[in-house]
């Protein structure tokens, strides 16, 4: 998710609803529309709801109430995530705005299935090309065009390491971006749980400060430990440890560095 400069700050959040503007509605139709189309082109597709409530932000209200839709497909030319979150104050005495939204869609192309050779070496999986494409509340959009390595590594379920040259949402090709995501599955006399994350650094070029987050999250299937089927109902905590939130210069009169945490609940159609 893209960090945007001071003057946005009130205006951005972290990480849909019907408010949540036209591009992104377009994009989950597109999703989902695709296999009545022509089923030989899609070869997955999942969509999720969440409800997560977070504590101790800065740069934002301190407590957040935020539903959250998620949305992936893996196709014949290679896949597409999309993102969108509403976030609402949970602080009667907050000033700013107290309800915001956030979307992004990231479609990838592979080479790999593009080409139709297999472009898989050792623990390389394939090469993509990526965009990351964002909107937030009264800001412009955010373009991230990018090269993406998806890894095979015993363990994890998906790893990709992402790299991005950030058109931030005044026009200006002014930083560049890494951005890693995982997911590790483990289970326990507890039941099933997973690790899912991303990791965020931004260089700092053309004066913008360095950017650091990470976010891991520990899911848990309450659903199969209540006797349904598995890997639809989950539950969890997550962590969000971040240098320079939103690339603004951590202070002591102006804190930006920060250290939050939730819970969550989580549903999974498919």
């Amino acid at each position: 998710m893209p960090f945007l400069r001071k003057q946005e700050a009130n205006n951005i959040l972290k990480p849909m609803t019907a408010t949540t503007g036209g591009l992104s509605a377009i994009s989950l139709l597109f999703l989902f529309t695709i296999p009545a189309q022509a089923s030989d082109f899609v070869n997955f597709q999942s969509i999720d709801t969440s409800l997560y409530l977070q504590f101790e932000n800065k740069v934002a209200p301190q407590k957040t109430i935020s539903p959250i839709i998620e949305a992936f497909g893996d196709y014949k030319i290679g896949d597409m995530y999309v993102y969108s979150i509403w976030q609402n104050s949970l602080q009667h005495d907050y000033q700013d705005d107290k309800s915001t939204y956030y979307y992004k869609f990231v479609p990838r192309l592979s080479a790999s299935k593009i080409t139709g050779y297999d472009l898989s070496y050792g623990p390389l999986k394939d090469v993509l090309f990526a965009q990351w494409i964002a909107k937030t509340k009264n800001v412009k959009y955010d373009y991230f065009p990018g090269i993406s390595l998806d890894w095979q590594v015993p363990g994890f379920s998906w790893l990709r390491t992402l790299f991005y040259f950030e058109n931030n949402a005044k026009g200006n090709w002014n930083d560049q971006r890494i951005h890693i995501d995982y997911a590790i599955p483990f289970n326990n006399q507890l039941g099933d749980f997973r690790i899912v994350g991303t990791l965020d650094y931004t260089l700092g070029l053309h004066d913008n400060p360095e950017m650091l987050e990470f976010k891991p999250e520990l899911h848990y299937d309450l659903g199969k430990k209540l006797g349904y089927q598995s890997g639809h109902l989950w539950t969890g905590v997550v962590l969000n440890t971040t240098k320079n939130k939103y690339k603004i210069k951590d202070t002591p009169y102006y804190r930006t560095n920060q250290f939050s945490y939730g819970v969550f609940i989580r549903y999974s159609f498919f």
